[in-house]
């Protein structure tokens, strides 16, 4: 074979490529995730954006799991960001890049993705425990992919996104179009979800956009080298 049809091979793909590399290549990594969640983030500069967010979650310690962000659950998802989850106070200069998931998961925005066969009801049951962690937890996102604006490559900043807090925040159709793709019911799960979590009161540094009225955006600058 020569080199100009190997990279033909590469570029195009192959099922015979793939199983090679299935077989010699190692994937420790993302072999690890084992938790998908889809949600929605709004961008921290322009709460008026709201972007659909598949999590593929890996747990690293009990309190502390990370996750890689898609677009979508689909063979040809786009790869938008990643996301990390404490369950722990953060120190106060922190605090400012962290969004909280109270409402997220009581309202039943935030969700457990399971495969399109698993009926509701087993659903409902099995994201449970991931739910009543969840709902205590903080998350520093960062897309690096504003797909709703170039949807053909990753131009840009990253941006910095948080989430949804309250009614109201959130586009009605966008929860609509996914609850439809996904099979699914928020407001459903918002009311079976009542009757099993807790009361909680997330930390008053949270979310603080909700008190400044003002966003963070990454800016790039020129500084100088050290070498």
């Amino acid at each position: 074979m020569n080199p100009e049809t190997k990279r033909q091979v590469y570029h195009e793909g192959s099922a015979v490529y793939n199983t090679v590399g299935t077989a010699v290549m190692s994937f420790t990594p993302i072999n690890q995730i084992h938790q998908h969640l889809c949600g929605f983030h709004v961008y921290a500069q322009d709460r008026t954006r709201h972007i659909e967010a598949h999590h593929f979650c890996t747990h690293r310690t009990p309190d502390f799991h990370q996750c890689v962000i898609y677009d979508s659950d689909s063979k040809d998802a786009r790869l938008i960001g990643i996301e990390y989850l404490v369950f722990k106070s953060l120190p106060e200069e922190e605090k400012k890049y962290w969004h909280s998931h109270q409402y997220e998961v009581e309202s039943g925005v935030l969700y457990l993705e399971t495969k399109r066969l698993v009926p509701n009801v087993v659903n409902d049951v099995v994201e449970q425990p991931a739910m009543l962690e969840l709902q205590k937890t903080y998350g520093k996102t960062i897309h690096t992919w504003a797909y709703d604006e170039h949807p053909d490559l990753p131009l840009g900043p990253p941006q910095l996104m948080m989430s949804c807090t309250g009614d109201g925040q959130l586009a009605p159709q966008a929860i609509k179009e996914r609850d439809q793709r996904s099979g699914i019911s928020t407001e459903a799960k918002r009311k079976y979800r009542q009757g099993y979590l807790p009361k909680y009161e997330k930390d008053e540094e949270a979310d603080q956009w909700e008190e400044s009225g003002t966003g963070i955006v990454f800016e790039a600058r020129e500084v100088n080298l050290k070498v």
